[in-house]
């Protein structure tokens, strides 16, 4: 599947509203994973990319020392700002930016997150890299987000329902394809969590709100999938045979970037 940044930003400026309240992206344990893997002590400057309507900033900013949020969309960051000022949190700051092309200095932040944004990218290496560019070296890169299954059908199948669902929506890539991003950008990881995210299926519809061409062919997709996907996916139906829910492959993966190796005396000459 291929998107565009116009197509991500017409998508999620009409759905700023839905992702503020949204339960998937406002909690879960997956949020919390993501905070304990941060090992924030206070003194922490924290990059959130891709950041939507802030919660996972808004989750670290109570124990580091200042939080941005940078997102393509700027409804995203108007609503990110919103609840921010809500909250109280003075140590946080949202701005609209690509991730491919961020405002900030080589070696800035001490933790770059990203949640459940990832499979939103156009130029998911580009993005990778400049993560790395900001990191300082040996610092944190936690990237949550869904993923596709190793096996090229079930990959095709969650890929094409999912573009069904969202037109901006870019790849699901497999837990390979991301650490091999990682490591070309110098960044060595590890996946910390695997977690089946399950979704109610008229929820998941409807926070997107795909027209009913779509929606006929997430439904047959959904009903004529075979008895490996079913159960990779953990599709169920009604009694009425209705689709009602899925779950959605995910990983959190936690990465270092090498930190920089000082010259030997010999080498000073």
């Amino acid at each position: 599947m291929t998107g565009s940044n116009d197509s991500v930003q017409e998508q999620f400026s009409r759905r700023a509203d839905k992702y503020t309240t949204s339960h998937v992206h406002a909690s879960g344990k997956d949020l919390e994973w993501v905070v304990a893997e941060a090992c924030l002590t206070g003194r922490e400057h924290i990059l959130d990319v891709g950041t939507g309507t802030g919660h996972t900033a808004l989750a670290l900013a109570g124990g580091a020392r200042a939080v941005t949020g940078i997102d393509l969309t700027a409804r995203m960051i108007e609503n990110a700002t919103h609840l921010a000022a809500e909250r109280g949190l003075v140590n946080v700051q949202f701005l609209v930016g690509d991730a491919v092309h961020m405002p900030f200095a080589d070696h800035h932040f001490d933790l770059v997150t990203c949640r459940f944004a990832a499979h939103h990218f156009v130029d998911p290496d580009a993005a990778i890299r400049e993560m790395s560019r900001v990191l300082k070296p040996g610092g944190l890169l936690l990237l949550a987000d869904h993923i596709a299954p190793d096996e090229t059908h079930l990959d095709e199948y969650i890929n094409r329902l999912d573009w069904l669902r969202d037109q901006s929506h870019v790849r699901e890539w497999t837990a390979r394809e991301w650490q091999r991003r990682f490591q070309q950008a110098g960044v060595s990881t590890n996946v910390t969590r695997e977690w089946d995210l399950h979704m109610e299926v008229s929820w998941w519809i409807e926070q997107a709100d795909p027209d009913e061409a779509r929606r006929a062919e997430i439904d047959r997709m959904f009903r004529e999938a075979d008895a490996n996907t079913r159960a990779m996916f953990s599709i169920q139906f009604d009694d009425d045979r209705q689709p009602i829910s899925f779950a959605l492959k995910c990983a959190l993966f936690k990465g270092r970037k090498a930190a920089l190796i000082p010259h030997s005396e010999s080498d000073r000459g």
